[in-house]
């Protein structure tokens, strides 16, 4: 599978993952030594930029030619911060990673044409994602954090203005058994919907 998100900056906010957190997802929990083997993983690659385009394995779900998805597990996350402590020449210690089992979402949004930084911020940085599963509707586990954002320093942007936001899920492999709803609302209020099939997405062996 070809990833699309690239150059992604070296420094990522990965709450999930690294500290204490009250979250306690229904997914399954790393344990010590898949912990350690997801860290020497990333460790494999000189930056997280030649992680995300050549060692990250997740679902990727398209929903409009400008707007993809790409979901992801715990395993994934600790390998993708790894190798951004690799980057930055910082040891990553097993003992500093708490897995709590939650599903990891990334959303890429590229400017369609151009817009002003204003405007292009409203529409794009203030995206939303939620999952529809059967009747209910699953809000992520906090709030949105801003990966990457080409445009914060120009006054226009265009075609080749990325943002990413991350966001994250409290799921069970249940949840996933059968196509769940992508959507993605941006900050306009439009709406992006898709069906997924994201079945095994948490599976960390």
């Amino acid at each position: 599978m070809t990833m699309r998100i690239k150059a992604m900056p070296a420094v990522f906010l990965m709450s999930a993952l690294i500290g204490t957190t009250s979250v306690r997802g229904a997914g399954p929990v790393l344990t010590p030594e898949q912990i350690q083997a997801a860290i020497q993983e990333g460790r494999k690659y000189k930056t997280a930029d030649k992680f995300l385009d050549k060692g990250l394995k997740g679902k990727q779900v398209e929903l409009t030619g400008n707007t993809n998805v790409t979901f992801f597990n715990d395993w994934q996350s600790v390998a993708l911060e790894s190798a951004a402590a690799h980057q930055q020449m910082r040891e990553l210690k097993a003992d500093e990673i708490q897995t709590n089992g939650l599903l990891h979402a990334y959303v890429e949004i590229h400017a369609a044409e151009t817009w002003t930084f204003r405007s292009g911020n409203g529409k794009f940085r203030h995206s939303h994602l939620v999952l529809a599963i059967g009747d209910r509707v699953i809000q992520p586990v906090g709030e949105e954090r801003v990966i990457k954002d080409e445009g914060s320093n120009k006054v226009l942007v265009g075609r080749g203005w990325v943002i990413t936001l991350a966001f994250d899920f409290d799921v069970s492999p249940e949840d996933l058994r059968n196509p769940v709803g992508v959507i993605v609302i941006g900050g306009d209020g439009h709406k992006h919907e898709k069906k997924a099939d994201l079945k095994g997405i948490l599976n960390t062996d």
